[in-house]
């Protein structure tokens, strides 16, 4: 075993914050190799391998297993990895004054949700396999809609499982943010193969949230960013469905298109939509949306002058 532990001592590891990292992967393949040369592993030589790669890891220095993604680290660099130290554990809040908590803070805290996913139940999921926050594009809503009305047995958290996964476990890296993968969906005709893009983006407090959208999707109506579009508690109870008023409101509609849909913003706020679409400002929208018994409730929808957020909301939490 001495010379197997020498071994790992030799893998090459990355280093984090000042921080050496070897990863979880290498570390098992290695121990599998020299325990089980001719690859013959079963269940209780599976378990041994885990158990012998836990024990001389310890002996090295390594404390824990952790899981690295971006941005800590670049796409390619994601996964398991063992850890020279322990996680510190969190340090109380220091008192100071601040203006309010930040989007992350807020959703973690349930505050804000994220308005497309987590209408589907799938924010489990999303935190089973990123630290950060991550969100989707109307076009992969669309086609995970699509794929769950087919013939086919699928499920939103299945598909959403596969695309994190994939993304994590695959694809090919195009810039330092920005990732192609490609995920396997039944029942949408003959087409089986979806190119799926992950980019890393960063919020107006340079907090990083994981956008994911079709490697081919364009919105030719939109005439902004959204950034990460969110909602509130309060709006998430009403049980609409947002993305028409999200993709009216990102395609600059005051409302005189469809009397289905009706806006609520005055004249003044409409003058003032204009010039903030062409000189980066704040962008707002109201929309009177049906909520049953023919029934109505007003609803903003408001992008920040960055376009790192739109959140929808109700006119009580405006």
């Amino acid at each position: 075993m001495e010379k197997l532990k020498n071994h790992l001592a030799t893998l090459p590891t990355i280093t984090v914050s000042g921080e050496a990292y070897l990863s979880y992967q290498a570390v098992t393949d290695t121990v599998a190799a020299f325990l089980f040369p001719t690859n013959q592993i079963d269940e209780a030589g599976y378990q041994r391998v885990l158990e012998t790669a836990d024990n001389l890891c310890r002996e090295l220095g390594y404390m824990e297993v952790v899981k690295l993604t971006p941005p800590e680290v670049p796409f390619n660099q994601m996964g398991l990895y063992w850890s020279t130290a322990p996680q510190p554990a969190p340090e109380p809040d220091p008192v100071v004054i601040h203006a309010g908590p930040g989007r992350v803070e807020m959703l973690e805290d349930g505050l804000l949700l994220d308005a497309r996913l987590s209408q589907l139940g799938l924010d489990e999921v999303t935190r089973q396999h990123f630290k950060i926050p991550v969100t989707a594009s109307d076009g992969v809503i669309d086609l995970m809609h699509r794929a769950v009305a087919s013939d086919w047995p699928n499920d939103y958290k299945g598909i959403w499982h596969d695309c994190l996964g994939m993304c994590v476990a695959g694809g090919k890296d195009i810039s330092s943010t920005e990732r192609l993968f490609t995920v396997i969906i039944h029942g949408l005709g003959r087409r089986r193969y979806w190119q799926f893009k992950a980019q890393l983006q960063q919020d107006n407090t340079s907090a990083p949230f994981l956008y994911i959208c079709l490697a081919d999707e364009r919105n030719q109506n939109a005439l902004f960013d959204l950034g990460h579009v969110v909602m509130t508690p309060g709006a998430a109870a009403l049980g609409v469905d947002f993305s028409p008023y999200i993709a009216r409101h990102a395609a600059g509609d005051d409302g005189d298109g469809s009397a289905a849909l009706t806006t609520s913003l005055d004249s003044f706020d409409k003058q003032q939509n204009r010039p903030a679409i062409k000189e980066g400002l704040r962008i707002l929208s109201a929309y009177d949306v049906p909520i049953g018994n023919e029934e109505t409730e007003r609803i903003w929808i408001i992008t920040e002058a960055d376009r790192s957020m739109t959140t929808v909301l109700t006119l009580e939490e405006y």
